[in-house]
């Protein structure tokens, strides 16, 4: 079996503590799992191995993808290369884990993340991708005393991409490169390295099993920089760079800076019960002829405020602010109506909002209106994708923001990357100085409509031949949404 420099350096390290920082799919499993069964063999009778991952799936992943094979290639007899034979390892708290048992007496354990399976276990122990654990340093505080008798405990992960250089994993990584932890041996391979070293010509050989065309270095690794949804996610999943979240800003200024541009939105600011025009007035017609549109709704009813954010769709799938409405201390029932005008103007317009706190009876009744069109968002759980998405529109330039209506940028500026006591990372919000009722509400009801620009929308040139009967809530939607 061929294995590459970095994955031999990682079998044959016989170090009693083994960290290894690693890039996404470069082969470590591969590697860590062949040196599982290896000590198997070699050991025998009373040998366990310990494997924690993240989750079920990847626990039986790790004994039906990777063990299997290597007992096969070895030709060695193993019960339990199936993932089937389960083996409950604390009765009380009904905990299990999958077993592989070797004639020789020796066993693989594979389990999921819950650090309390290992009390009172010896062993050598794997915890793999240990910075996607939730409790990071619960694992690694209950997997280290099982090696006190002369095991070995390897800690392998790549970063997670809504993790921070604040997780357990980050910090020991980064205590290794500096030399402060002597005792650890520590392994780096980013996707250069491993490119560097053969990694690209095995994908090759696989592919041209499979009678697909072989890419050159150069070609791979450009592949997957454009696959990745962002700067940030190839940095993390390939180049061994944790998410910075130290209070920066979640959209870098240079990104903002080159999506200023001479366009002119609609920009409306409502307050109290005061200039509640016609909607029609304010959005007339023509705005909504020969494109596509998506908006967000970040909902508000006191204090901070209401923003709805309307995207046009433009060349290249570059997202142009058409309106931007926002409202404080405004009736529900008003913003709705905007809403509403939206969604009648045309068939090409779909939205999402806010439905955490009073956004839920909101959205709920806009999603009955508008089926397929509109759909309500649970901030709290989507933040993280939200964010994401929104920072990737502007890495990619795929978003233009209006040059003389300052205070719209500067809502962007606001959203910060820090971290939770975990290490998980979060976005957090500063005010505005140029409009200092918005805390970052409208850059959030953006990144709504961000979100919402990736539903399915009807041809714009088709949606313009429609009877005006069905250009509004009619049951006749549904044939043509």
């Amino acid at each position: 079996m061929k294995f590459l420099p970095y994955q031999k350096r990682w079998i044959l390290d016989e170090s009693p503590v083994k960290l290894y920082e690693k890039t996404r799919r470069g082969g470590i499993t591969f590697a860590t799992s062949y040196r599982a069964v290896l000590k198997c063999l070699r050991r025998g009778s009373g040998f366990v191995q310990w494997v924690s991952s993240r989750d079920e799936i990847t626990a039986r992943e790790f004994i039906v993808d990777y063990v299997a094979r290597w007992a096969r290639e070895a030709n060695r007899a193993a019960s339990g290369l199936d993932g089937r034979d389960i083996e409950v390892i604390d009765e009380k708290k009904g905990m299990t884990a999958r077993v592989v048992s070797f004639r020789n007496g020796a066993r693989i354990y594979s389990l999921s993340s819950n650090p309390l399976a290992f009390a009172g276990k010896g062993g050598d122990v794997l915890i793999d991708e240990w910075d996607l654990h939730p409790d990071q340093a619960a694992v690694y505080d209950m997997a280290y005393p099982c090696i006190t008798w002369g095991g070995q405990l390897e800690l392998v992960s790549a970063y997670n991409p809504e993790g921070s250089e604040h997780t357990e994993f980050a910090r020991l990584c980064r205590a290794c490169r500096a030399g402060d932890r002597p005792g650890i041996s520590f392994h780096r391979t980013t996707i250069l390295d491993a490119l560097d070293q053969g990694f690209a010509e095995t994908v090759n050989e696989v592919k041209k099993a499979r009678g697909m065309k072989p890419m050159t270095r150069e070609e791979f690794l450009e592949q997957l920089r454009a696959g990745c949804r962002s700067r940030s996610a190839f940095e993390t999943q390939y180049l061994c760079i944790p998410n910075r979240a130290s209070g920066q800003q979640l959209i870098p200024a240079e990104d903002i800076r080159a999506s200023l541009k001479n366009i002119r939105p609609v920009r409306m600011d409502f307050r109290g019960g005061e200039g509640e025009a016609d909607p029609r007035e304010i959005l007339p017609d023509a705005l909504f002829r020969n494109a596509s549109f998506a908006f967000g709704y970040d909902i508000a009813r006191t204090g901070d405020l209401s923003c709805i954010w309307l995207n046009r769709r433009g060349e290249d799938g570059v997202q142009i602010p058409a309106a931007v409405l926002t409202f404080k201390n405004c009736r529900f029932e008003f913003q709705k109506q905007m809403v509403r005008r939206i969604l009648d103007a045309s068939c090409s317009v779909v939205g999402c909002g806010d439905k955490t706190g009073l956004g839920m009876a909101v959205c709920e009744e806009l999603e009955e209106q508008f089926p397929g069109r509109f759909e309500g968002v649970n901030f709290a759980s989507a933040k993280m994708a939200l964010g994401t998405g929104l920072r990737t529109v502007f890495e990619t330039r795929k978003i233009l923001l209006p040059l003389d209506m300052p205070e719209l940028a500067a809502d962007f500026s606001g959203i910060r990357k820090n971290a939770l006591s975990s290490g998980t990372l979060q976005f957090t919000e500063t005010g505005n100085e140029l409009l200092p009722e918005s805390h970052c509400d409208l850059a959030w009801s953006c990144a709504l409509a961000v979100r919402a620009s990736a539903m399915d929308v009807p041809d714009s040139d088709f949606v313009e031949v429609l009877p005006e009967r069905v250009r509004g809530r009619t049951s006749l939607d549904r044939f043509f949404l």
